[in-house]
């Protein structure tokens, strides 16, 4: 076990890190988690990275399984998923959880991008590839995801596997989800695809089909309900109608599976917050692309799909 402390100012951290076989510590200020993965790596003497973020318990099964992944020579990389019974009990620290335990879940098999809350990299591709991009990604954003795309770039295959499970202990607030969502993961997660020439790709976690027509619905429906609203008109009224109908009918399953896990009264309390999750998505889109437009002159990456 190896615990790359980023620059901590607290004395608590360091005797955490103690505990582990190798404590790397790294000079303030904090940098984020690609350097501390980087610098951590490089104490590492095995053939198999295993990554695990500070607010992630891993099951008790979760190493055994990712070595049984590897089993298999062709898998490059492997990830799990969060648990359904995230720490923090309260609304939105149990929506946000649970939709990325519905992703991950959903998604199992080969997929095109890496995540390293709780997955592993077997040692020479990772650093092959050149790990990540600990210059670019200076705090937590999509520093995983953009390290995946470069593994799938150089042919390598990357595998979700939703039994390697974990529990996320952090607890989300309102303005954290919407902060989060739109600075540290829609807008670079946009601008990596556009540079990439991604923005448009068939399918990804949570950029597939059915997430881009959740988010277009409700888009849809604050647009049709404000208007409405103002104008009185009939039409809009029914495209009103139309975009709600539209956004339950590309959620159900989820809304569906949330009442079997937590309950309808719950389920209830997760439509908003669900709806206020796609528009910032649709905000961040709009946004990183005009801005993308405007910081990336340069001809996007031809993105190719590996063999």
């Amino acid at each position: 076990m190896i615990v790359a402390d980023d620059g901590s100012d607290d004395n608590e951290t360091q005797e955490i890190g103690r505990k582990a076989d190798t404590l790397v510590t790294l000079p303030a200020p904090p940098r984020g988690p690609a350097r501390a993965r980087n610098e951590g790596s490089g104490a590492a003497r095995g053939s198999i990275l295993a990554f695990v973020d500070a607010d992630v318990l891993v099951h008790r099964d979760g190493l055994s399984r990712i070595l049984d992944s590897f089993r298999d020579p062709s898998v490059i990389a492997v990830f799990g998923s969060y648990d359904d019974d995230p720490e923090d009990k309260g609304i939105v620290s149990r929506y946000r959880n649970l939709l990325h335990h519905w992703v991950h879940q959903r998604s199992a098999g080969d997929v095109e991008s890496f995540w390293a809350g709780c997955g592993a990299i077997r040692a020479d591709a990772f650093r092959s590839v050149g790990m990540f991009d600990a210059e670019r990604y200076r705090r937590p954003e999509m520093e995983d995801v953009e390290l995946g795309y470069r593994l799938r770039d150089a042919g390598h295959r990357i595998v979700l596997d939703p039994k390697i499970l974990c529990k996320h202990l952090k607890a989300w607030s309102l303005g954290d989800m919407v902060r989060s969502d739109f600075t540290r993961r829609g807008l670079p997660w946009t601008r990596l695809l556009v540079e990439r020439g991604m923005l448009f790709a068939p399918k990804g976690l949570s950029i597939g089909s059915g997430e881009r027509a959740s988010a277009g619905f409700a888009m849809l429906f604050v647009i049709t309900a404000l208007t409405a609203a103002a104008t009185g008109s009939f039409l809009l009224a029914a495209a009103t109608v139309f975009s709600t109908l539209g956004f339950f009918a590309s959620n159900r399953r989820f809304f569906a599976w949330l009442s079997s896990r937590y309950g309808s009264g719950f389920a209830a309390a997760a439509i908003p917050l669900h709806l206020l999750y796609n528009l910032v998505a649709v905000a961040a889109l709009l946004w990183g692309g005009v801005t993308s437009a405007l910081s990336y002159p340069r001809a996007p990456k031809r993105y190719t799909r590996p063999r």
